[in-house]
């Protein structure tokens, strides 16, 4: 059983948030999951967190978003199968870089981001 920590906040001022997503992949198609998991508290001020358990088998698709002062979005993105990371990406400067795993998941990854219509400029996968 994987424990992922699902949020949407921001700071007082509005210069900093976070934004953490999770989907599945149910026959081809990115199915968001919206299960009601155990509230805690969130990062910044201004939002709500919770805990989601994944106890099913199949391919879920974890993306942590962070805005700094900046307006620099800044991610992570873990590919989850069967209980046991597949792939690590990390996101940063509208690039994807792979740092561990089987890239033969990121296809589903890209087409995560196309849905949400998040900017890919370039990819490396070596």
């Amino acid at each position: 059983m994987v424990q992922l920590y699902v949020e949407n906040s921001k700071s007082k001022s509005g210069k900093h948030a976070i934004r953490t997503l999770l989907y599945k992949v149910v026959d081809g198609k990115l199915i968001e999951v919206k299960d009601e998991g155990n509230k805690v508290s969130p990062t910044y001020k201004v939002g709500e967190a919770k805990v989601i358990n994944i106890s099913d088998n199949g391919i879920y698709i974890y993306v942590k978003l962070v805005k700094n002062i900046y307006n620099r979005i800044i991610g992570e993105i873990l590919v989850i199968d069967n209980n046991s990371i597949v792939l690590k990406l990390k996101y940063r400067k509208l690039k994807i870089k792979k740092i561990e795993g089987d890239e033969k998941y990121f296809d589903k990854v890209k087409e995560l981001f196309e849905k949400l219509k998040i900017p890919i400029k370039r990819a490396n996968l070596k």
